[in-house]
C-alpha cells in the first residue's frame, strides 16, 4: 500500500480545496503521527510516519483523548493555511502556512508531507532559512530540528506528458533489464501496480518501450481526476487515483481519494488482525499437535513395557515360592520357573540388595497390577489421541486455507483453552502500567503500586531506558522508554517525564519535588528487599513540579 503519482495530485487537490484559508485550532501529536483540525465539524488532517505511513482526511468525530501538546505542533495552532501544492518529481506534498504573532508581524512555515514508500515523513520547517521545527516519523538520513531541510533527491526520474521523450528513449538504449523494472525505477511516483497497469494499456504494441511511454504520457497529462480506487491483487490491498482498467471492475470506487485512502488502510489493518488471528491459532495446533505425538510415543512405550505383566508376575510367585534360597544382599539370581510343569526352565531375577527377599517380591507383582491396567486403559486413550492428532492436522489445514472459523469444533476447543490460559495469566504475575506521551512524542509508563513497579523496572523495561523516582518520598517507578531511539532525551522530555514522578508520589501536593533519574541498568534491588525497594548508581536530580501527561492513546 504506497502512495503513486496519481493518488498524490488527487490527494494534493483535495487537501487544497478543503484546507486553503482556514485557520487550524487544534493540533495533536506523537512520535510517528500528526494530527490538526481546522474546525468542530469539518474533516481533519492525519497523518502517520514510518513503514506503514499513511495521509488523509477523515470525517468521523475527533479523538475526545486528545490534547494539546507543547511540542512543536503548537505552531500549526492558528496558523493559515495559505496553500496545497505537490510535487511532480517526488512524492512530496507541502502546505504553506501563514502566522501572525502579537504583533501582527506576519511569518511563514511549510508543512511537507514526503509520501515516500516505506519511509512517510512529516517535516514542519521555517519558510525563511529552512530550519526544522519538528520532525514525525522518523526516516535514516533525515535532518534534526533545528538544521535546514533538505528536500529528497528526485534521483532523475521522469514525468511523461512533461519531460521529453527523448529522454525516455535514451535511457532504454542503455537500460539492461526490463521495461517494466526501468519504469519503476525512472518514472515520477510509479510503483509496481501503476506499471503493471500502463503495461496493460500499452498491450499490443510491437515496441513495448515506445508503447509504455505513450500510455504513460496518456495517463499523466490527463487532468486531476477526484475519484480513487482501492482493490486486492497478490494478497495486497491497493489505492490509486489511477483506474486499474486491468482489473475489469473488481475494485471498489470512492468519491473521494481520502476514502479510498482510509478504506484501504482499514481493510489492510483488518487483513493484518485476520492474519495474526490465523498465525496465533495455528500456532497453538502445531504445539497442540506436537505435544499430542510426544504423548502418544509416550503411551505406546508404556504399553509395550506392559508387556513384560506375564513375566513380572513370573519372577514374583517365583520369589514367594522360593523365598528360603534367596539371601540379603543378592543383586541377582537363578529360580526355577514354578510355571514350568515339567520343572526344567530357570528364571534369571534382578534383585535390589537393599530389599528383604519379601519386598522384592511384592515389587515384581506390583509391576504386574500396574502393566496390566496399562493393557487395559492405554488401547482406548491411544485411538482416542491418535484421532485428536488427526483432528489438529485437519484443523491446521483448515486454518492455512482461511476456513477455519467455520468449524464449530475448532472454536470450541479454542475457546476452551483461551478461558484456561487467561485463568493462568490472571493467576500468575502481570503489570498494567500508567502510559503517557511526553508533548515531545517520548513514552512514559509509570507502576501503579509496589509489585508493578518491580515488574515494570526489572522486567518490561531495556537497560537503557531512563527511570525516574521522587525523592524522599513513597511513589510509582517511572520509566521514560527510548523504543528503538539513538538520541538523548532533551530537557524539556526530561521535565515532563520527573513531573510525573512527582505527581504519582507521596509528594504530589508540593510546589516543587526533587525527582532523581538514571538508566535503568544502574537500577537494581536489593537481596531480599521488600517489592518497590530499589538502589541506585550514577542518578541525576532534577526539582520540578509535579504534573500529568497526555495520555497514551492507541492508533486510530
Amino acid at each position: 500500500m504506497a502512495f503513486d503519482y496519481f493518488t498524490i495530485q488527487a490527494l494534493a487537490q483535495e487537501l487544497d480545496e478543503q484546507l486553503r484559508g482556514t485557520v487550524i485550532d487544534r493540533a495533536y501529536a506523537r512520535a510517528d503521527q500528526l494530527s490538526f483540525a481546522v474546525g468542530a465539524k469539518g474533516d481533519w488532517f492525519y497523518g502517520v510516519g514510518g513503514r506503514d505511513g499513511v495521509l488523509c482526511l477523515r470525517g468521523d468525530p475527533w479523538p475526545g483523548a486528545w490534547n494539546a501538546g507543547i511540542g512543536p505542533e503548537k505552531y500549526l495552532v492558528r496558523a493559515r493555511i495559505v496553500e496545497v501544492a505537490s510535487e511532480r518529481n517526488e512524492r512530496i506534498l507541502r502546505l504553506r502556512l501563514e502566522r501572525q504573532d502579537r504583533s501582527g508581524r506576519l511569518s511563514y512555515g511549510v508543512l511537507v508531507c514526503q509520501l515516500i514508500p516505506n519511509k512517510v515523513q512529516f517535516i514542519l520547517h521555517r519558510e525563511e532559512g529552512g530550519e526544522v521545527l519538528g520532525i514525525w516519523g522518523r526516516a535514516k538520513g533525515s535532518a534534526a530540528a533545528g538544521q535546514p531541510y533538505q528536500a529528497p533527491d528526485p534521483a532523475g526520474r521522469l514525468v511523461p506528458g512533461f519531460d521529453p521523450p527523448d529522454a525516455w528513449n535514451e535511457l532504454l538504449a542503455g537500460a539492461e533489464g526490463d521495461v517494466e523494472k526501468l519504469a519503476r525505477r525512472r518514472m515520477a511516483g510509479a510503483d509496481a501496480s501503476v506499471v503493471r497497469e500502463l503495461s496493460f494499456r500499452a498491450q499490443g504494441e510491437v515496441d513495448k518501450g515506445t508503447a509504455m511511454w505513450t500510455a504513460a504520457v496518456a495517463a499523466y497529462s490527463r487532468g486531476v481526476v477526484a475519484r480513487a480506487f482501492v482493490w486486492i491483487e497478490g494478497e495486497k490491498i491497493h489505492f490509486s487515483a489511477l483506474e486499474p482498467h486491468r482489473l475489469q471492475g473488481a475494485y471498489e470506487s470512492y468519491e473521494r481519494v481520502s476514502q479510498a485512502i482510509w478504506s484501504a488502510r482499514t481493510i489492510e489493518r483488518e487483513q493484518r488482525q485476520s492474519q495474526q488471528a490465523r498465525q496465533q491459532v495455528r500456532g497453538r495446533l502445531v504445539q497442540a499437535l506436537k505435544n499430542g505425538r510426544r504423548r502418544l510415543e509416550a503411551m505406546r512405550r508404556e504399553l509395550d513395557q506392559a508387556g513384560e505383566a506375564e513375566e513380572c508376575e513370573k519372577k514374583g510367585n517365583a520369589l514367594l515360592a522360593q523365598i528360603a534360597q534367596v539371601t540379603g544382599g543378592q543383586t541377582q539370581i537363578e529360580l526355577a520357573d514354578v510355571y514350568d510343569p515339567e520343572g526344567r526352565s530357570t528364571l534369571s531375577i534382578a534383585l535390589d540388595p537393599n530389599r528383604s527377599p519379601a519386598e522384592n517380591a511384592a515389587r515384581y507383582l506390583k509391576k504386574v497390577k500396574k502393566y496390566r491396567r496399562r493393557q487395559q486403559i492405554l488401547p482406548q486413550r491411544l485411538a482416542d489421541l491418535d484421532g485428536q492428532c488427526a483432528k489438529f492436522e485437519q484443523w491446521i489445514g483448515a486454518v492455512e486455507a482461511d476456513t477455519w472459523r467455520d468449524i464449530a469444533e475448532l472454536q470450541n476447543w479454542l475457546e476452551q483453552r483461551g478461558t484456561r490460559m487467561e485463568h493462568q495469566q490472571k493467576a500468575g504475575p502481570s503489570a498494567h502500567p500508567r502510559r503517557y506521551r511526553t508533548s515531545t512524542g517520548w513514552s512514559v509508563w509509570a507502576g501503579r503500586n509496589n509489585k508493578e513497579n518491580d515488574i515494570l523496572t526489572h522486567k518490561m523495561s531495556a537497560q537503557n531506558d531512563m527511570w525516574f523516582h521522587a525523592h524522599g518520598y513513597p511513589g510509582s517507578h517511572v520509566v521514560l522508554r527510548r523504543e528503538g531511539r539513538k538520541e538523548e532525551p532533551d530537557k524539556q522530555t526530561l521535565v515532563e517525564a520527573a513531573g510525573l514522578a512527582a505527581f504519582w508520589s507521596k509528594g504530589k501536593t508540593a510546589k516543587k519535588v526533587s525527582v532523581v533519574y538514571t538508566q535503568v541498568k544502574y537500577v537494581t534491588k536489593p537481596r531480599g528487599g521488600a517489592p518497590g525497594q530499589a538502589l541506585l548508581r550514577r542518578e541525576k536530580a532534577v526539582v520540578v513540579e509535579p504534573s500529568l501527561l497526555n495520555v497514551e492513546d492507541k492508533d486510530v
